[in-house]
């Protein structure tokens, strides 16, 4: 993602509504989401960082969009470590029939 001056230093945009700077940007929504995943590495990485660090606003949007994950990830996080039952497992391994 090139860093300009402008994403390094702006905040929102004064759109008449809470438009965030993600939101306002898809090229900043794509990075966003690759750091977020873990998929951003060297250079672009690099980058991406500096930027957190001189935008208090990025970086407090990103730090709310990582909490939300977070939170997302947990739910039925229980159920899903359930083991299934055999009953169930027997029904999807027979045949269907047409």
């Amino acid at each position: 993602m090139p860093i300009t001056e402008k994403t390094r230093t702006e905040g929102p945009k004064d759109t008449g509504s809470a438009a965030s700077l993600v939101s306002q940007d898809e090229q900043l929504a794509a990075t966003v989401s690759a750091y977020l995943d873990g998929e951003l590495t060297g250079q672009e990485l690099a980058e991406f960082e500096a930027l957190l660090r001189c935008n208090e606003a990025l970086s407090r949007e990103v730090a709310e969009m990582r909490r939300i994950d977070h939170q997302l990830t947990g739910i039925g996080a229980d159920i899903l470590a359930e083991p299934i039952p055999d009953a169930l497992l027997e029904a999807l391994s027979r045949p269907q029939r047409q």
